[in-house]
């Protein structure tokens, strides 16, 4: 019998549904990952969720939103639909009220801080590094600090932590001047170089939303005649090799922990948690 029915696979081309097999189990052996865009930014951390899922024997679906509610809402009916077993929200719009119903209908894990108190978070302490990081330089004698930021304090949480930070040590932040929005890669960091070095005064510190943007920075601000840790500091994100090599300060926000949390959670019998992870300054 088994070599007949062999025999009708191979004389008809048979391939198993795999969706059908998936369906009967109950399971998709699948882990839904929603993120802005491709970034620099976001890198350890989907390696991480890529190299733990893939060590658990799931894969992983990366769904690209680029900022757009409708896209994220479209993206959550997966979960409902059981199309994935579970969802990891990196960076997103201000939609929580979209996720209080979806949380009942499948397991969600958000890698930031969200207001409401009932969805899952295991997330970077970022408020805590800021103050952290302001007060610090305040200590030191430091009083002309500029910082950049990819999106809006009206957009992001993360921008108006970032900016209460700056203003309880510094006083009142003035976009343009203090800090910068819409910054988030090298060459983002080669172009504010340009116009941060044909002003009068140069700040003392220029904190940035990125390595890579650091990078930029240096570069840009070495062709205008400006030397890292003679004329200016850098102070970067994400603990990349940039940082390394060329020897300025960054924050370690524990992706590849995080990321390796946030799978163990969607894979665990546990039905919430809350898991804020301490960043690390390295002061270089």
């Amino acid at each position: 019998m088994r070599k007949k029915v062999q025999t009708v696979i191979e004389d008809t081309k048979y391939v198993v549904n795999g969706n059908a097999v998936k369906l009967s189990k109950g399971e998709t052996f699948t882990l839904g990952v929603t993120l802005p865009y491709n970034s620099s930014c976001y890198s350890q951390l989907v390696d991480s969720i890529l190299y733990q899922a893939k060590s658990k024997g799931y894969q992983v679906l990366l769904l690209p939103t680029y900022y757009e509610e409708e896209t994220e809402s479209n993206y959550y009916t997966l979960l409902e639909q059981k199309m994935i077993d579970g969802l990891i929200l990196t960076s997103r719009t201000k939609n929580d009220h979209l996720l209080e119903p979806l949380r009942f209908k499948g397991k969600i894990v958000s890698t930031e801080k969200m207001d409401n108190e009932e969805l899952t978070m295991i997330y970077p302490d970022r408020k805590k590094a800021y103050d952290q990081l302001f007060s610090t330089l305040h200590t030191r004698g430091i009083s002309k600090v500029m910082f950049t930021t990819k999106r809006s304090a009206d957009q992001s949480q993360t921008t108006k932590n970032k900016l209460a930070a700056y203003e309880a040590y510094f006083g009142k932040a003035i976009e343009g001047e203090h800090y910068f929005t819409t910054i988030e890669n090298y060459e983002d960091g080669r172009a504010l170089a340009a116009e941060i070095s044909a002003r009068s005064s140069i700040p003392e510190v220029i904190y940035v939303n990125g390595d890579d943007t650091a990078a930029g920075v240096i570069f840009g601000m070495k062709q205008a005649g400006f030397i890292h840790k003679k004329d200016f500091t850098i102070i970067g994100e994400g603990n990349l090799p940039y940082s390394e090599i060329l020897s300025f300060s960054t924050i370690d926000f524990a992706p590849q922990k995080i990321g390796a949390s946030a799978v163990d959670f969607l894979l665990s019998e546990s039905e919430r948690l809350v898991q804020p992870e301490e960043p690390t300054i390295i002061w270089r």
